[in-house]
Protein backbone atom coordinates (compact mmCIF):
# COMPACT_ATOMS: atom_id res chain seq x y z
CA UNK A 1 0.00 0.00 0.00
CA UNK A 2 2.82 2.41 0.92
CA UNK A 3 4.62 1.53 -2.32
CA UNK A 4 1.43 2.20 -4.38
CA UNK A 5 0.75 5.51 -2.63
CA UNK A 6 4.30 6.67 -3.43
CA UNK A 7 3.84 5.85 -7.10
CA UNK A 8 0.52 7.73 -7.18
CA UNK A 9 2.16 10.81 -5.64
CA UNK A 10 4.93 10.69 -8.23
CA UNK A 11 2.41 10.45 -11.06
CA UNK A 12 0.44 13.36 -9.64
CA UNK A 13 3.61 15.47 -9.43
CA UNK A 14 4.54 14.62 -13.03
CA UNK A 15 1.05 15.51 -14.26
CA UNK A 16 1.18 18.79 -12.34
CA UNK A 17 4.61 19.60 -13.82
CA UNK A 18 3.41 18.89 -17.35
CA UNK A 19 0.26 20.94 -16.81
CA UNK A 20 2.27 23.83 -15.35
CA UNK A 21 4.68 23.74 -18.30
CA UNK A 22 1.83 23.76 -20.81
CA UNK A 23 0.10 26.57 -18.92
CA UNK A 24 3.23 28.72 -18.79
CA UNK A 25 3.82 28.13 -22.51
CA UNK A 26 0.30 29.22 -23.38
CA UNK A 27 0.58 32.32 -21.16
CA UNK A 28 3.98 33.18 -22.64
CA UNK A 29 2.67 32.90 -26.19
CA UNK A 30 -0.38 34.97 -25.33
CA UNK A 31 1.80 37.71 -23.83
CA UNK A 32 4.08 37.61 -26.87
CA UNK A 33 1.13 37.77 -29.30
CA UNK A 34 -0.35 40.70 -27.40
CA UNK A 35 3.01 42.49 -27.51
CA UNK A 36 3.39 41.88 -31.25
CA UNK A 37 -0.17 43.07 -31.90
CA UNK A 38 0.43 46.23 -29.92
CA UNK A 39 3.70 46.87 -31.75
CA UNK A 40 2.07 46.34 -35.14
CA UNK A 41 -0.77 48.67 -34.18
CA UNK A 42 1.68 51.30 -32.97
CA UNK A 43 3.80 50.91 -36.11
CA UNK A 44 0.68 51.43 -38.25
CA UNK A 45 -0.16 54.59 -36.28
CA UNK A 46 3.39 55.94 -36.72
CA UNK A 47 3.33 55.08 -40.44
CA UNK A 48 0.02 56.90 -40.86
CA UNK A 49 1.49 60.04 -39.27
CA UNK A 50 4.49 59.81 -41.64
CA UNK A 51 2.07 59.60 -44.58
CA UNK A 52 0.21 62.62 -43.22
CA UNK A 53 3.47 64.57 -43.36
CA UNK A 54 3.91 63.62 -47.03
CA UNK A 55 0.32 64.59 -47.86
CA UNK A 56 0.77 67.97 -46.19
CA UNK A 57 3.99 68.61 -48.15
CA UNK A 58 2.32 67.69 -51.47
CA UNK A 59 -0.62 69.96 -50.66
CA UNK A 60 1.56 72.94 -49.69
CA UNK A 61 4.26 72.41 -52.32
CA UNK A 62 7.03 72.65 -49.72
CA UNK A 63 8.17 70.88 -46.55
CA UNK A 64 5.91 71.90 -43.63
CA UNK A 65 6.91 72.40 -40.03
CA UNK A 66 6.87 69.40 -37.71
CA UNK A 67 3.47 67.69 -37.46
CA UNK A 68 2.28 66.16 -34.17
CA UNK A 69 -0.71 63.79 -34.03
CA UNK A 70 -1.63 61.94 -30.83
CA UNK A 71 1.87 62.23 -29.42
CA UNK A 72 3.60 61.13 -32.64
CA UNK A 73 5.82 63.71 -34.37
CA UNK A 74 6.61 63.79 -38.08
CA UNK A 75 9.30 65.92 -39.71
CA UNK A 76 9.52 66.37 -43.49
CA UNK A 77 12.70 67.00 -45.48
CA UNK A 78 12.72 68.26 -49.05
CA UNK A 79 15.27 67.45 -51.76
CA UNK A 80 15.41 68.73 -55.33
CA UNK A 81 15.45 66.20 -58.17
CA UNK A 82 17.99 67.05 -60.83
CA UNK A 83 20.31 70.07 -60.81
CA UNK A 84 23.19 67.71 -61.51
CA UNK A 85 24.85 66.27 -64.61
CA UNK A 86 23.21 62.87 -64.20
CA UNK A 87 19.60 62.07 -63.38
CA UNK A 88 17.81 58.76 -62.86
CA UNK A 89 14.03 58.84 -62.96
CA UNK A 90 12.71 57.70 -59.56
CA UNK A 91 10.34 55.01 -60.84
CA UNK A 92 10.11 52.17 -63.33
CA UNK A 93 7.94 52.43 -66.44
CA UNK A 94 5.80 50.14 -68.56
CA UNK A 95 5.76 49.85 -72.36
CA UNK A 96 4.27 52.97 -73.93
CA UNK A 97 4.81 55.11 -70.82
CA UNK A 98 6.11 58.59 -71.62
CA UNK A 99 8.45 60.45 -69.28
CA UNK A 100 9.75 64.00 -69.64
CA UNK A 101 13.26 65.26 -68.99
CA UNK A 102 13.02 69.04 -68.66
CA UNK A 103 15.79 71.13 -70.23
CA UNK A 104 14.50 74.48 -68.95
CA UNK A 105 13.84 75.71 -65.42
CA UNK A 106 10.54 76.20 -63.62
CA UNK A 107 9.19 79.11 -61.59
CA UNK A 108 7.80 78.61 -58.09
CA UNK A 109 4.28 78.24 -59.51
CA UNK A 110 5.47 75.40 -61.77
CA UNK A 111 5.44 77.34 -65.06
CA UNK A 112 8.31 77.03 -67.52
CA UNK A 113 10.99 79.68 -67.25
CA UNK A 114 13.72 79.42 -69.93
CA UNK A 115 15.38 82.56 -68.53
CA UNK A 116 15.23 81.56 -64.86
CA UNK A 117 18.21 82.78 -62.85
CA UNK A 118 17.90 80.05 -60.21
CA UNK A 119 17.38 77.07 -62.54
CA UNK A 120 19.42 77.50 -65.72
CA UNK A 121 18.34 75.83 -68.96
CA UNK A 122 20.37 73.11 -70.65
CA UNK A 123 22.47 74.71 -73.40
CA UNK A 124 24.94 71.97 -74.39
CA UNK A 125 24.92 70.38 -77.86
CA UNK A 126 24.85 66.74 -76.68
CA UNK A 127 23.38 64.49 -73.99
CA UNK A 128 23.46 60.79 -73.13
CA UNK A 129 20.27 58.78 -72.53
CA UNK A 130 20.22 55.55 -70.49
CA UNK A 131 17.57 52.87 -70.07
CA UNK A 132 16.98 49.19 -69.36
CA UNK A 133 17.70 46.86 -66.46
CA UNK A 134 20.68 44.52 -66.29
CA UNK A 135 18.46 41.46 -66.87
CA UNK A 136 15.16 40.74 -68.56
CA UNK A 137 13.48 42.35 -71.56
CA UNK A 138 15.35 44.25 -74.27
CA UNK A 139 13.40 47.53 -74.62
CA UNK A 140 13.70 50.00 -77.47
CA UNK A 141 13.30 53.73 -76.92
CA UNK A 142 11.70 56.59 -78.81
CA UNK A 143 13.13 60.03 -77.96
CA UNK A 144 11.52 63.34 -78.90
CA UNK A 145 13.13 66.76 -78.45
CA UNK A 146 10.83 69.78 -78.21
CA UNK A 147 12.63 73.05 -78.91
CA UNK A 148 12.12 76.63 -80.03
CA UNK A 149 13.75 77.80 -83.27
CA UNK A 150 13.42 81.59 -83.59
CA UNK A 151 9.84 81.59 -82.37
CA UNK A 152 8.77 78.36 -84.08
CA UNK A 153 8.21 75.27 -81.93
CA UNK A 154 9.79 72.21 -83.53
CA UNK A 155 10.51 68.59 -82.68
CA UNK A 156 13.44 66.30 -83.38
CA UNK A 157 13.01 62.55 -82.99
CA UNK A 158 15.26 59.50 -82.53
CA UNK A 159 14.40 55.81 -82.29
CA UNK A 160 16.94 53.35 -80.93
CA UNK A 161 16.80 49.58 -80.43
CA UNK A 162 19.49 47.32 -78.91
CA UNK A 163 17.97 44.23 -80.56
CA UNK A 164 19.73 43.44 -83.86
CA UNK A 165 16.91 41.25 -85.23
CA UNK A 166 14.28 43.93 -84.62
CA UNK A 167 16.42 46.65 -86.18
CA UNK A 168 16.43 44.71 -89.45
CA UNK A 169 12.65 45.29 -89.50
CA UNK A 170 12.06 48.64 -87.78
CA UNK A 171 15.23 50.42 -89.06
CA UNK A 172 15.90 51.97 -85.63
CA UNK A 173 19.34 53.22 -84.64
CA UNK A 174 21.61 50.94 -82.64
CA UNK A 175 22.34 51.45 -78.94
CA UNK A 176 25.47 51.04 -76.83
CA UNK A 177 25.51 48.02 -74.52
CA UNK A 178 27.28 48.19 -71.17
CA UNK A 179 27.04 48.53 -67.41
CA UNK A 180 26.34 52.21 -66.88
CA UNK A 181 25.82 53.67 -63.40
CA UNK A 182 23.83 56.91 -63.37
CA UNK A 183 22.14 58.56 -60.40
CA UNK A 184 22.56 55.52 -58.17
CA UNK A 185 21.04 53.10 -60.71
CA UNK A 186 22.65 50.72 -63.20
CA UNK A 187 21.50 50.83 -66.84
CA UNK A 188 22.15 48.40 -69.66
CA UNK A 189 21.76 50.63 -72.74
CA UNK A 190 22.94 54.07 -73.80
CA UNK A 191 22.25 56.43 -76.69
CA UNK A 192 24.22 59.63 -77.29
CA UNK A 193 22.22 62.46 -78.84
CA UNK A 194 24.34 64.85 -80.86
CA UNK A 195 24.25 67.43 -82.25
CA UNK A 196 21.46 69.14 -80.31
CA UNK A 197 20.31 72.68 -81.16
CA UNK A 198 20.30 73.70 -77.49
CA UNK A 199 23.27 76.06 -77.70
CA UNK A 200 21.56 78.33 -80.26
CA UNK A 201 17.88 77.55 -79.54
CA UNK A 202 15.78 76.96 -76.42
CA UNK A 203 15.40 73.23 -75.83
CA UNK A 204 12.34 72.69 -73.67
CA UNK A 205 12.25 68.97 -73.02
CA UNK A 206 13.18 65.46 -74.06
CA UNK A 207 10.33 62.94 -74.08
CA UNK A 208 11.00 59.20 -73.72
CA UNK A 209 8.66 56.38 -74.74
CA UNK A 210 9.60 52.75 -74.03
CA UNK A 211 8.89 50.12 -76.68
CA UNK A 212 8.87 46.29 -76.77
CA UNK A 213 9.30 45.82 -73.00
CA UNK A 214 7.08 43.32 -71.19
CA UNK A 215 8.26 44.43 -67.74
CA UNK A 216 8.91 47.84 -66.09
CA UNK A 217 12.16 49.55 -67.08
CA UNK A 218 14.36 52.34 -65.73
CA UNK A 219 15.30 55.63 -67.41
CA UNK A 220 18.11 58.13 -66.91
CA UNK A 221 20.19 60.85 -68.56
CA UNK A 222 23.62 62.46 -68.26
CA UNK A 223 24.39 65.91 -69.56
CA UNK A 224 27.59 67.72 -70.43
CA UNK A 225 26.51 70.38 -67.95
CA UNK A 226 24.02 70.29 -65.08
CA UNK A 227 20.42 69.53 -65.91
CA UNK A 228 17.63 71.77 -64.55
CA UNK A 229 15.48 70.58 -61.67
CA UNK A 230 13.10 67.75 -62.55
CA UNK A 231 10.90 67.90 -59.46
CA UNK A 232 11.15 67.37 -55.74
CA UNK A 233 11.29 64.50 -53.24
CA UNK A 234 9.80 64.62 -49.75
CA UNK A 235 10.89 62.28 -46.96
CA UNK A 236 8.69 62.17 -43.86
CA UNK A 237 10.06 60.65 -40.64
CA UNK A 238 7.55 59.95 -37.85
CA UNK A 239 8.61 58.89 -34.34
CA UNK A 240 6.79 57.88 -31.18
CA UNK A 241 9.31 58.90 -28.53
CA UNK A 242 7.58 56.83 -25.83
CA UNK A 243 7.97 53.52 -27.69
CA UNK A 244 10.94 54.48 -29.89
CA UNK A 245 9.18 53.30 -33.05
CA UNK A 246 10.19 55.25 -36.20
CA UNK A 247 8.83 54.96 -39.72
CA UNK A 248 9.84 56.77 -42.94
CA UNK A 249 7.91 57.51 -46.12
CA UNK A 250 9.47 58.95 -49.29
CA UNK A 251 7.50 60.43 -52.18
CA UNK A 252 8.95 62.02 -55.33
CA UNK A 253 6.96 64.37 -57.54
CA UNK A 254 8.19 65.25 -61.02
CA UNK A 255 7.27 68.54 -62.67
CA UNK A 256 3.98 68.39 -64.54
CA UNK A 257 4.24 67.39 -68.19
CA UNK A 258 1.84 67.21 -71.17
CA UNK A 259 0.02 63.91 -71.77
CA UNK A 260 1.49 61.40 -74.20
CA UNK A 261 -0.91 62.33 -77.01
CA UNK A 262 0.79 65.76 -77.14
CA UNK A 263 3.73 64.30 -79.08
CA UNK A 264 1.48 63.04 -81.91
CA UNK A 265 -0.88 66.00 -82.40
CA UNK A 266 -0.26 68.89 -84.78
CA UNK A 267 -0.94 72.39 -83.42
CA UNK A 268 -1.18 75.54 -85.52
CA UNK A 269 -2.19 79.10 -84.68
CA UNK A 270 -3.22 79.72 -88.27
CA UNK A 271 -4.38 77.86 -91.35
CA UNK A 272 -2.47 74.84 -92.57
CA UNK A 273 -1.08 75.01 -96.10
CA UNK A 274 -0.44 71.77 -97.96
Amino acid sequence: MKRNSGQALLIILLVMAVGLTVGLTVVSRSVTDIGISRQEEESARVFSVAEAGIEEALKLGYAPAAIEIEGITATVNQAVLGKAQDFAFPGEYEVGDIQTLWLVGHDEDGSLSPNSTTDLRYSANSIEIYWGKEEGAVPALEITLIYDDQGDTKIMRWTTDPDDSRRAINNFDSADLGNFQIGGKIFKYKKSLTPLPCSSSICYALRFRLLYNDQPQTLGAKGVINLPSQGVCYESTATNFQTGITRKVRQCQLHKAPPGIFDYVLYSEGDLVK
